[in-house]
């Protein structure tokens, strides 16, 4: 079977989504069908899009804000009848990211080829599709270097990624026999090839 990667674009009438122009990025989705609702965290540039979710009926409950500088993250939930995440988890694709801009839902996800007729038919149903692109999905991973790989590592089993963190920059570099100044160049490699990595797979412009 071939694997299709497939980038979608839907305006979703009803949703809080429609007329919403922040530019949002779904973090994390988990989906509960039998509650009746998904749980999502996302970010946004707009720090008055939690006080819209709020008066919107597909959105059942806002539990957490963080409020930053120049963005907010927020964790809510919403139904799941009637939802372009609900019906994708019922389809059984493979999510890979979701953003939203402009009023617009975009979405970006795996699939079987043969499904594809199938997940447009449904996907109709709920909203208008303004684009549908589908492409081979080839398994890929950051290119990074064997020292940035060596410093991800690191960071990841000694806990620099923790809040607060369990380990400084400079505890790490004297591990790998590097400088202070050293380590925080490759770290921010990693940081931007993974990012951009993320950005690229999740169809974010």
């Amino acid at each position: 079977m071939t694997l299709k990667k497939v980038t979608m674009t839907v305006k979703h009438e009803g949703c809080w989504t429609e007329d919403v122009n922040a530019h949002t990025v779904t973090l994390n989705l988990e989906v509960y069908p039998e509650k009746g609702y998904l749980r999502s965290w996302l970010i946004s540039d707009s720090r008055e899009l939690k006080d819209r979710m709020r008066r919107e009926p597909s959105v059942k409950k806002i539990t957490r804000v963080y409020g930053g500088k120049d963005s907010t993250l927020i964790d809510f939930l919403n139904v799941y009848e009637g939802s372009i995440a609900g019906a994708l988890y019922a389809l059984e694709v493979l999510i890979i990211g979701n953003h939203n801009k402009g009023g617009l839902e975009h979405w970006s996800f795996v699939t079987g080829q043969n499904s594809m007729s199938e997940i447009r038919s449904r996907i109709s149903s709920l909203a208008k599709i303004t684009d549908f692109r589908a492409e081979d999905y080839v398994l890929s991973y950051p290119s990074l270097t064997e020292m940035e790989r060596r410093v991800l590592h690191l960071a990841l089993d000694n806990g620099y990624l923790e809040y607060p963190r369990e380990v400084d920059s400079e505890r790490l570099a004297k591990v790998l026999g590097v400088s202070k100044v050293t380590f925080l160049y490759h770290w921010r490699n990693v940081q931007r090839k993974v990012m951009k990595y993320m950005a690229t797979n999740m169809g974010i412009d």
